[in-house]
């Protein structure tokens, strides 16, 4: 996996819960590097996330040691090792870890690169991660110009981990399964003009999945009923297969299995038409 902070001049961090400093530029290549991303956390940062939510357009991982916890839009592990089996689900280029500082401190040997963005200041920070230039296996392999914000100058590095800790690995890796967690663009479909209630419900479910994907969540034990019954299918598939997320193929393959030989009529369905439930 790899690493993505803003850091002062200390390898600081953050000061009472919060950033050190806000900094356009790195809020902007945050979201451009982590877009589409898996994103590690510990809860502590997922409340610290605007409303208190994950973040849009990215899978989100969250490490909670709270029984029976979901979040929607989030799967939640529950202990740090249930974490390291389902990162390893993944290609090691699609996982992000995004803090905080016990997550950073806890994932670093795992990391294989790690971007930083070094702010050439003192923040007087409460919270540090470790100096990656005092590292022995850590080198930088890349570094942009010297820019300013505001009488702060920055600027990105890019690391790279000479002997990464190696991460349970599945036989099938998911995708970085960005297509489900983006905006979502409207979706046009057939429905048969008498459409029954079961229909209806099996359609509404496959479009919650496909605007809402996880908005049920998926907890700690459901991860481990992934572990248990999966069957060896990939993470992404399971999450398909069970109806928790949904992509626009299967809503298709629904039709198809349902409409034919039956009159029917096209539809456009949009989030915002959709609400939480299909009116047909």
């Amino acid at each position: 996996m790899k690493l993505i902070v803003a850091v002062d001049s200390r390898w600081g961090i953050g000061k009472n819960g919060d950033l050190l400093k806000s900094i356009p530029d790195d809020m902007l290549y945050y979201r451009a590097t982590t877009r589409g991303k898996v994103v590690v956390m510990g809860y502590t940062t997922l409340l610290s996330l605007p409303n208190s939510k994950p973040a849009p357009g990215r899978l989100n991982l969250v490490l909670a040691d709270i029984p029976g916890l979901k979040v929607s839009g989030a799967v939640v592990c529950g202990s740090m090792e249930q974490l390291h089996r389902l990162i390893g689900q993944f290609a090691p280029d699609d996982v992000f870890d995004i803090g905080g500082g016990s997550m950073y401190r806890q994932l670093l040997p795992y990391c294989h690169a790690a971007h930083i963005t070094k702010m050439r200041f003192d923040g007087d920070a409460d919270t540090y991660i470790p100096n990656l230039d005092e590292l022995n296996e850590w080198s930088v392999k890349s570094e942009s110009e010297i820019m300013e914000h505001e009488g702060i100058q920055y600027s990105f590095l890019e690391y790279s981990n000479a002997s990464p800790k190696p991460l349970p690995t599945a036989g099938r890796l998911s995708s970085a399964m960005s297509s489900y967690f983006r905006k979502k663009e409207p979706i046009v479909i057939d429905v048969p003009a008498d459409a029954d209630e079961q229909y209806r419900q099996e359609l509404n479910a496959l479009l919650t999945a496909y605007f809402y994907p996880l908005k049920e969540g998926f907890s700690a034990a459901d991860v481990e009923r992934f572990f248990d019954e999966g069957n060896g299918v990939s993470f992404e598939q399971y999450l398909r297969n069970i109806g928790a997320i949904a992509a626009a193929e299967d809503i298709a393959a629904f039709a198809d299995r349902h409409n034919a030989g039956k009159d029917t009529r096209r539809i456009c369905v949009t989030k915002e038409s959709f609400g939480d439930q299909l009116t047909i």
